[in-house]
């Protein structure tokens, strides 16, 4: 299996080489000679690699792969005597040395892997070094390459480590299954002493099973926060860099890029998250009242960038009966949407169509039961795929993953919601004619509330907020700086919790404080017990007392529902996941400025 897929991936470069070189010709691109040098130099290496696949030497074939690839493209990148698009280029070179990992962990032995990593983080370095003696890069756009290339060093790590972690993962579990398959035969051979030998490993097993699930969660938890802390400096990053006007238009693109990437990445980890939640029943919906047609446009609205991309038009329509008020979790009905929303513009070709019905399955039903449907005129599949396209990590076969990306995980996760909600997800489809996925769910219309439409319709302008930041990572201080900065606030930063709790002994006190829950010394939930204890404490000064009542909201990278359980119970107000996107940011301090009366 190995050997075959090693062998595809070969054929894949040799093929994809001379179109890719074509390609370059004819767009006349900048640094052409290096770039067709490193295509011819990649297609030698994997003709090399295929070679010795076919001669049964997988290992030297793997190793050479890896190592070839990575020393030929950072030596081109380093050598290269200039760069015309430097953002683009630190951008090209980050997505390239993932790949690259992926390749060495995979199929290169553990000291090529190593090694490998050590070439990339010695390119990483001498990149870094260039590009500090190159002009034309100032502001947000310095800042922006700067950032993604000492974060996006921490991300390479930290995905390095994490897959070597997997992979022993899945090397122990498999020598465990061998052992109880030896353990399985040794019983059979003694009925009696198998009856007391497999109580025994069925007490064991449930031991594990408890460790298991508490090492998962916590890994979970901690894979989570590490992640999410680099890509918050990245996605805020680029989300500030999006609102700079003066913006050159080539520039844009480049930002755009690294942002869409930035809340795909963050996509993944929900997605990973969420289906932890469904494994150990932990994922509950909520209920509010929420405009209907506002839920669809919007889901629309954020897959339309993506229809124009592959060139597939796409639209909904809504029956004027359900343009109203509905309760239910519009979060997760959202999360369908998009989910069934995307896979249905993957896979449309070019100019097909897609399209969102949203009608009535009964109008006399209380609550009323309401379809949705999803329809395109992509690939369609056969009933052999349509079977199990709704089980977690599957595709349509083992191509769809390479060809058209994903984690099998979006529709097993969408099925699972539409369940909690009383429904059921199916889908008709047939090859080459498109498919319909749909679903029938009971929503119950209501009413809102006066004050519930206001909040919903109205965002400050400028907050004119004195805010507290407490966050220990200096790059996303200055990140949430200038974000509160954006928004017409005044911020204070503290470095830590002790920082934190001497900011507020001093006049003139915040309006808010913002802090993060994982910081060294005195974390986030303890500095906010200290300052809500100050409400009852005889020797606190009526500032102090003061400070107690102040709102706070938690600002964590690890989004899981203990998480946010722990920030309520200690006093907290608010919860903010990080990557921090200045919209969030509005709408976590927007009732507090609110509750405040208008900015002076």
């Amino acid at each position: 299996m190995k050997a075959r897929l090693l062998a595809a991936l070969i054929l894949l470069v040799v093929v994809f080489v001379p179109i890719n070189i074509t390609k370059l010709i004819l767009i006349e691109s900048p640094a052409l000679p290096y770039r067709i040098l490193f295509n011819a130099a990649a297609a030698g290496v994997a003709l090399i690699s295929l070679r010795w696949v076919l001669a049964g030497r997988l290992e030297r074939a793997g190793n050479f792969l890896v190592l070839g690839t990575v020393v030929i493209a950072h030596a081109i990148v380093c050598l290269a005597p200039r760069y015309a698009e430097p953002l683009a280029l630190v951008v090209q070179v980050f997505a390239f040395d993932l790949a690259f990992l992926l390749l060495a962990l995979v199929f290169a032995t553990r000291a090529v892997a190593f090694l490998s990593l050590g070439i990339i983080l010695a390119g990483h370095f001498a990149l870094s070094s260039r590009l500090a003696g190159i002009g034309g890069m100032e502001g947000h756009v310095k800042f922006a390459a700067d950032t993604l290339l000492r974060d996006g060093l921490a991300a390479i790590v930290f995905s390095f480590c994490i897959g070597l972690a997997l992979i022993r993962m899945m090397e122990v579990a498999y020598r465990r299954s061998e052992e109880s398959l030896r353990e399985s035969r040794t019983l059979n051979e003694n009925l009696e002493r198998m009856v007391s030998e497999r109580t025994r490993d069925l007490e064991a097993a449930t031991r594990q099973a408890v460790e298991a699930s508490g090492a998962k969660s916590n890994f979970l938890a901690n894979m989570s926060h590490e992640i999410r802390t680099p890509l918050n400096g990245i996605v805020a990053a680029a989300d500030l860099l999006l609102t700079d006007r003066d913006l050159a238009p080539g520039m844009v693109e480049h930002v755009q890029l690294i942002s869409e990437s930035g809340d795909l990445l963050v996509m993944l980890i929900d997605d990973i998250l969420d289906f932890s939640k469904i494994e150990a029943g932990q994922l509950e919906l909520e209920k509010h009242p929420f405009e209907l047609l506002s839920v669809i446009s919007n889901s629309v609205a954020l897959m339309a960038a993506n229809a124009v991309a592959a060139k597939v038009r796409l639209d909904f329509s809504v029956t004027r009966q359900l343009r109203g008020y509905f309760e239910g979790d519009s979060f997760r009905l959202r999360q369908i949407l998009l989910n069934l929303l995307s896979n249905a513009i993957k896979f449309t070709p070019e100019g097909g169509k897609v399209r969102l019905t949203v009608r009535s399955a009964d109008a006399r039903a209380d609550p009323a039961l309401i379809r949705f449907e999803v329809s395109d005129t992509g690939i369609g599949m056969d009933e052999s795929v349509k079977s199990r396209i709704f089980a977690r990590f599957m595709q349509a076969d083992a191509s769809t993953t390479r060809r058209y990306g994903g984690t099998g995980l979006g529709l097993a996760i969408s099925s699972h919601l539409v369940d909690l909600m009383g429904g059921r997800l199916d889908a008709e489809s047939a090859v080459g004619k498109g498919s319909v996925f749909h679903f029938t769910v009971a929503l119950r219309p209501v009413v809102p509330r006066a004050d519930a439409l206001d909040s919903m319709e109205s965002e400050p302008a400028a907050l004119g907020l004195r805010v507290l930041v407490a966050e220990d990572n200096a790059i996303n201080r200055r990140i949430f700086r200038m974000q509160l900065e954006k928004l017409g606030c005044r911020p204070v930063m503290a470095a830590n919790g002790e920082e934190a709790l001497g900011a507020l002994g001093q006049a003139p006190l915040p309006d808010v404080i913002l802090m993060d829950c994982h910081m060294p010394g005195l974390d986030g939930w303890q500095a906010t017990q200290r300052i809500r204890s100050w409400a009852g404490e005889r020797d606190a000064s009526p500032l102090q007392r003061k400070a107690a009542m102040l709102p706070i909201i938690a600002l964590t990278a690890a989004a899981l529902p203990e998480e946010r359980t722990r920030c309520l119970s200690v006093g907290m107000n608010d919860f903010v996941a990080k990557p921090v996107k200045l919209a969030d940011l509005s709408r976590a301090l927007g009732p507090v400025a609110a509750s405040l009366g208008p900015a002076e």
